[in-house]
This record gives C-alpha cells, sequence and structure tokens, in this order.
C-alpha cells in the first residue's frame, strides 16, 4: 500500500499540472468597430488638391455616411453611404463595402470589397479596394480623423 501511495500520488501530481498548463483559447473580437467610428476627412478627394470629402462612421448601423463633399464629388453626395457592412477582422483590420463611381459624370455607382486599417495611434483611416478588372484597378485612399466636420445643405 505504501508502494501505491508513493507511485500514485506523483502522478496526480503531474496530471495537475498538465492539465492547468493547457493552452486557453483567446476570443476573437466580436466585430466591434469602436475604433473608427468617428469622422474622417481626406483634402484630396479622387487625388484632386482641395478637393475634400469627410464622413461619419455610425457603430450601431455598421456604415460610414458622407457628410461633406468638395466641388468635384466624384458622384459622391451628402447622406451617401460610402461605407456598408463595417466589420473587425481578428488581425486588427476592418472589412466592408466601399462605394465606387463610374460612367460619363460619374452617375453609375456600385459597392465593392475594402479592407480598412488604422495607423499613427489611430488617427489616420487607410482604405484599400482591390482590383475588380483592368477598369477598376485597386486604389488606396488615406483619411483623417477629423473633429470638426462641416455638413453642408
Amino acid at each position: 500500500m505504501k508502494i501505491f501511495y508513493k507511485t500514485f500520488l506523483p502522478v496526480i501530481a503531474v496530471c495537475v499540472m498538465l492539465v492547468s498548463c493547457s493552452k486557453k483559447s483567446t476570443p476573437k473580437p466580436t466585430g466591434d468597430i469602436s475604433a473608427v467610428s468617428i469622422s474622417w476627412t481626406t483634402a484630396a478627394f479622387g487625388g484632386v488638391s482641395g478637393n475634400p470629402l469627410s464622413f461619419s462612421i455610425d457603430k450601431s448601423s455598421a456604415t460610414g455616411t458622407v457628410t461633406q463633399v468638395g466641388s468635384q464629388p466624384f458622384g459622391f453626395a451628402v447622406g451617401d453611404k460610402i461605407f456598408t457592412n463595417i466589420t473587425a477582422n481578428g488581425d486588427g483590420t476592418y472589412s466592408a463595402q466601399g462605394k465606387y463611381t463610374y460612367g460619363t459624370g460619374n452617375t453609375s455607382s456600385g459597392y465593392r470589397k475594402c479592407t480598412m486599417s488604422l495607423q499613427n495611434s489611430n488617427t489616420q483611416l487607410t482604405v484599400f479596394y482591390p482590383a475588380i478588372n483592368s477598369s477598376f484597378p485597386d486604389i488606396t485612399y488615406v483619411y483623417q480623423q477629423s473633429s470638426n466636420v462641416i455638413v453642408l445643405p
């Protein structure tokens, strides 16, 4: 019986140590888009210097709505949903559907997948649109966090 205890107790101790050292799964983000749910702006929308475009991302609807457009809006207007279905990815980026315009006078529009990421202490939002085809190549926009967004009528 003494040999049983000498063997059994160390085996139990080893089992307890192995169970307590097991790897626990880390929960992935639950789709929280709080970090990007603010106002963003660029001063050169469409590559045109002095042509601003601003939008605000709403956390509850997971959409980005245009709040200001410049003199060359490229088919965008205040109130347009520039981004929809914004979701957090497990790698710190965000996925969304981004509006794009095309055709004569940019009168046609559609949505295509895009990836958002934050830089510079979360004050800069980079949005990357992968190419659809040769007519719609990949494109990247960089927006700055904005606090004073003017809404035009």
